[in-house]
């Protein structure tokens, strides 16, 4: 029989940085992980981007979230001794009239001085077209997080730690006896005081959460090798995120509530068309990947304890925006659970 504080239900980016932090907190944990089977960390980008929309809006807390995702991936590569965070130059073309007075109104703004940078002439990255006469913007503050370096470094951790058991997790095998988690793998009889499920696209089979208002997303993602070195991100609609010499990111699309793992060659051929459209660059596939985005309904995670399970908490619905809010919630929840702080309603309401 082995027990612990916390048995985690999956591994991906929410559930590796809780496990993480409960640990770093001297807390016991125990993980359970299907492989990353579908999930959305082991294909995303990783981006974290100050600016989004057609808008040229700043995310919603950008500042605050994207100050502790940097502490916290920088910990992380200390402590485990790998490479998983990177700051990165980003040039946005402005696509229309519309956008480029966005853009001007953006400029006066105060809380944009630090993020919006010189205009750039599209010329050096951009095709040069009479269709886009407004130029291109630097956005600072743009980083990339190498999620399956980091997937990959913390279920190491946690394996050395006895801390790790891959295996698809067993819905009915999950019981609640004198207050404790139970669960049986093989002829491993599993306690636990507390349960926090973080299975993200996996959740609708989860008898517990299945009626969450999810918003579910499938995203498609190639992994590219440009014909030149690339030094920054160059965003348009699409976006292309090197990581390596002369390989790069190309994405991405959404495809609400669909859960198939299927590749379309549509995806494929619509990135490379885009590509060739706005950029002077070229590109050959080299890997083409499918994961679905733990989006939300009312845009917002679910954050928190469950009202239908005694000593059961929720981490997931953390959407595109992963990289970027993860950090700030899992220090929500750890607070939660270790100091008993309140955790924001909005986060909590539908749990």
């Amino acid at each position: 029989m082995l027990s612990t504080e916390f048995l985690i239900i999956g591994q991906g980016l929410a559930g590796s940085l809780m496990a993480y932090s409960l640990i770093k907190r001297g807390r016991s944990v125990m993980v359970i992980d299907n492989h990353h089977s579908g999930c959305a960390t082991q294909v995303a980008a990783g981006l974290i981007n100050p600016i989004t929309g057609h808008r040229l809006n700043i995310t919603n807390g950008f500042f605050g979230y994207a100050e502790k995702a940097r502490k916290l991936y920088w910990q992380i590569e200390r402590d485990l001794g790998c490479s998983i965070y990177s700051e990165i130059a980003q040039t946005r073309l402005i696509k229309n009239a519309g956008q480029a007075q966005y853009l001007e109104q953006r400029k006066r703004q105060p809380e944009y001085q630090s993020l919006l940078k010189d205009m750039q002439n599209t010329g050096a990255w951009f095709t040069e077209s009479a269709e886009f006469p407004h130029g291109a913007i630097h956005v600072s503050r743009t980083a990339v997080v190498d999620t399956k370096p980091l997937l990959y470094a913390i279920q190491q951790w946690l394996k050395n730690r006895n801390s790790f058991i891959q295996t698809r997790i067993n819905y009915d095998k999950l019981t609640v006896i004198n207050g404790l988690f139970k669960y049986s793998i093989a002829d491993l009889q599993l306690n636990a005081k507390s349960v926090i499920f973080c299975e993200g696209f996996q959740a609708i089979d989860n008898p517990w959460l299945g009626q969450l208002p999810f918003k579910l997303a499938k995203g498609e993602i190639l992994t590219v090798r440009t014909q030149q070195p690339l030094d920054r991100m160059l965003s348009w609609g699409n976006w292309l995120v090197p990581f390596a010499k002369n390989k790069a990111k190309l994405g991405s699309n959404y495809i609400w509530n669909d859960t198939s793992p299927v590749k379309t060659k549509e995806a494929a051929n619509a990135f490379h068309k885009s590509l060739r459209e706005f950029t002077k660059l070229e590109a050959t596939t080299l890997l083409h990947e499918v994961g679905i985005r733990p989006s939300t309904k009312h845009r917002q995670p679910f954050v928190g304890p469950l009202t239908n399970l005694a000593n059961a908490y929720c981490l997931n619905g953390l959407g595109s925006k992963g990289c970027l809010v993860a950090p700030h919630y899992v220090e929500q929840l750890c607070n939660h659970l270790l100091l008993k702080k309140s955790l924001a309603r909005e986060n909590t309401q539908w749990l």
